[in-house]
């Protein structure tokens, strides 16, 4: 019976709308987001345009695109030391930063009065990362067949890439927050002192941590050495 009413849904389902919806979300969205800054992330916010499904696969496909262009990047290009490669290393290389900058801009706009939740400040910067994935993969692939006096399209790409993140967070910022350009700029600035703070305060922490455990360990050795 569950069976026969799972094949019914399966023949019910609207793949073309599915897939429609997938192309909006994914692609159509974050163009006119590209496109229409003020207008699409106001849709974003006010909307429920902006979407965590998306924000995480898109931060997943970064993952996957960094992975794909340390191990398969043509050899003008390539990073050495390919056989030290972690897909681990490449996860929290990629995610770490963007949880730092979110916790980090979320306090700081806290108490700058910013609108924003910090869902929609993660929301954005994974918004804002897109350009990496589109232009990343296929840059890695085009590397495979550039030579040396092509080079300059292969970096030219990945500046504009990188040049399209800024452009996309800034505005996300600043319409999400509710403010003007420059408060945004003096949030930012102070987001990277806040990031740097909860890097150092977590580097201290698990020194510290490291310290009592080692001390522990020493405790414990010299405690079987006198019991035996």
């Amino acid at each position: 019976m569950n069976l026969q009413k799972i094949g019914q849904a399966i023949k019910q389902f609207n793949y073309s709308q599915f897939f429609r919806q997938l192309l909006e979300d994914y692609v159509k969205f974050p163009l006119y987001i590209l496109t229409h800054p003020f207008k699409g992330y106001d849709d974003f916010k006010f909307e429920n345009r902006g979407k965590l499904s998306v924000a995480i696969v898109y931060l997943i496909l970064l993952v996957i695109t960094n992975a794909i262009s340390v191990t398969s990047s043509g050899f003008l290009v390539s990073a050495p030391y390919v056989e030290n490669f972690s897909i681990i290393r490449t996860f929290f290389l990629v995610v770490v930063p963007v949880v730092l900058i979110t916790i980090g801009n979320w306090s700081i706009t806290s108490l700058f009065e910013g609108k924003g939740k910090m869902v929609e400040i993660f929301k954005v910067i994974c918004y804002a990362i897109i350009p990496l994935v589109w232009i990343g993969l296929p840059m890695t692939l085009i590397s495979n067949f550039l030579i040396a006096e092509e080079l300059a399209i292969y970096y030219a790409m990945n500046s504009i890439s990188a040049f399209l993140v800024g452009y996309m967070a800034l505005f996300g910022l600043l319409v999400i927050h509710e403010y003007g350009l420059l408060k945004t700029i003096v949030t930012l600035l102070f987001t990277a002192v806040a990031v740097a703070l909860i890097i150092f305060i977590g580097l201290l922490i698990l020194t510290l941590f490291q310290q009592l455990y080692g001390f522990i360990v020493q405790v414990y050795e010299e405690f079987i050495l006198r019991v035996s």
